[in-house]
């Protein structure tokens, strides 16, 4: 099965798993962090990726480091690491070196509970009633003498529970050593808060990607998360430090002095230029301007400016963030002053870019159900998608029932990581991008998922 960058991945063939499912209808793992390795990942570094599972992460993240970098990947589970070395094969991965056992707080073995999505394999202490398997176990401080890790540059800590214990296994690796750390905050309905005080305790600040900037902002210990979020990212201040040089990461030093400074708006950053070029909105460009002639809306203007400025790599990235922060503030009071146009579209994308999804969704199902309920649209005031790919006919944008399909598509999109996981109650959505004759290719390969393996009957 392929994955982006000329990768290919072998993966059980079964619709009724996750990964392979979510390849097949996306393409990609579901997860905007992979996408943000992609660019921020360099040749000739080195990586560890613990849990490791089919190798979403670890071929994308061994071909970022090419052949002159290094990764170890640890997966305990027999049947998916043999898939993984079968993959590391395929495509000539020979600076990857895969371990298959598990890491925790001390070497020996373990029982490891087989779930029949791989993704949810755990250690266990008690004898499981459902099927499993004895793995080794070895620590992050044995792995360190026996491989000689020295400078590594990233790590990955998906190990469903047994993080804590990783870090107690680790305690040199993580006194010595300074990597970028991502590790999974989320498990199911579980929030690994105590993993987050227990990085902080080590010297580690954490971080949440900004999605639509790739950008890392500061997550301290107490911070409320948004319900999505799944993943976390942590360093020491040295490591901070070269990742601000590099615009990767905005340090809570650089927000609040950017939070105080004027935006810096340019022509460019003008709605009327930003969307020149977009092919759906061009019907609707000389509406947009004869209705701001009329009902001027200087407080719409201003968050759209500040939302393209975000986007806009001239400037420094604190003053980016600092600029969607501002935008979406604006478009939240919008929408509570004035329901009659799209700004919860608007609202939508941006929030969803800054890593709110769950504020994204939230005003795509109350449009949804207010066009639902008057059938009509209000398009006069310029307005964004909520996906940046979503590409409607320029003939018949100004049809209520073409800008639900829009919203919906959306909804589908956020509401859920996969199809996988929202099911049959995707269905309705997906129906009617059908009848409208409007869906993204990955909408098309959601319905046709769907009916194998449900049944179009279902």
């Amino acid at each position: 099965m392929p994955l982006p960058g000329g990768l290919q991945i072998q993966v059980p063939d079964s619709l009724n798993l996750i990964t392979p499912y979510v390849l097949l209808e996306q393409g990609d793992w579901f997860e905007d962090e992979i996408k943000f390795l992609r660019k921020i990942l360099r040749p000739g570094e080195q990586i560890i990726d613990i849990g490791a599972n089919y190798g979403t992460y670890t071929l994308t993240m061994a071909k970022a480091v090419g052949s002159n970098g290094r990764l170890w990947a640890f997966e305990p589970a027999t049947s998916t690491a043999q898939c993984l070395q079968s993959s590391i094969a395929a495509n000539g991965l020979n600076h990857v070196t895969l371990e298959q056992c598990a890491l925790s707080s001390a070497p020996g073995t373990a029982r490891l509970s087989l779930n029949m999505n791989s993704e949810l394999n755990a250690l266990t202490k008690v004898a499981s009633a459902g099927e499993s398997e004895e793995v080794p176990v070895s620590t992050l401080d044995d792995c360190m003498q026996r491989f000689g890790w020295k400078g590594i540059d990233f790590m990955k800590i998906d190990a469903e529970g047994e993080e804590e214990n990783i870090l107690a296994g680790g305690a040199r690796f993580f006194a010595q050593e300074s990597p970028l750390i991502e590790f999974e905050y989320k498990a199911g309905a579980e929030v690994n808060i105590g993993l987050v005080e227990a990085f902080e305790r080590m010297g580690f600040s954490c971080y949440r990607l900004v999605p639509g900037l790739n950008l890392l902002i500061p997550f301290p210990a107490g911070t409320a998360a948004d319900g999505y979020l799944l993943n976390l990212f942590c360093c020491k201040p040295d490591r901070a430090a070269e990742l601000n040089r590099r615009g990767i990461l905005a340090t809570a030093e650089d927000l609040e002095t950017a939070r105080k400074q004027t935006i810096p708006l340019q022509s460019s950053h003008d709605w009327r230029n930003a969307l020149a070029g977009c092919e759906w909105c061009r019907a609707l460009l000389s509406v947009w301007s004869e209705n701001s002639t009329q009902n001027p809306c200087p407080e719409l203007e201003a968050a759209l400016g500040m939302f393209f400025f975000s986007h806009d790599t001239s400037f420094p990235h604190a003053l980016r963030v600092a600029a969607m922060e501002r935008s979406l503030q604006g478009l939240r009071e919008i929408c509570a002053k004035d329901a009659t146009g799209l700004s919860e579209c608007t609202r939508a994308r941006v929030a969803r870019e800054f890593g709110l999804r769950q504020e994204a969704v939230a005003s795509l199902g109350a449009l949804t159900n207010k066009i639902l309920a008057e059938k009509q649209v209000n398009p006069r005031a310029p307005f964004l998608l909520p996906l940046a790919e979503t590409n409607l006919p320029p003939d018949l944008v100004m049809q209520w029932p073409v800008i639900l399909a829009a919203v919906l598509e959306g909804l589908e999109a956020m509401s859920s990581f996969s199809s996988f996981y929202s099911g049959q109650a995707s269905r309705g959505r997906l129906e009617f991008l059908r009848k409208i004759g409007i869906q993204s290719p990955e909408m098309a390969r959601r319905w046709g998922l769907l009916d194998a393996r449900f049944g179009r009957n279902a």
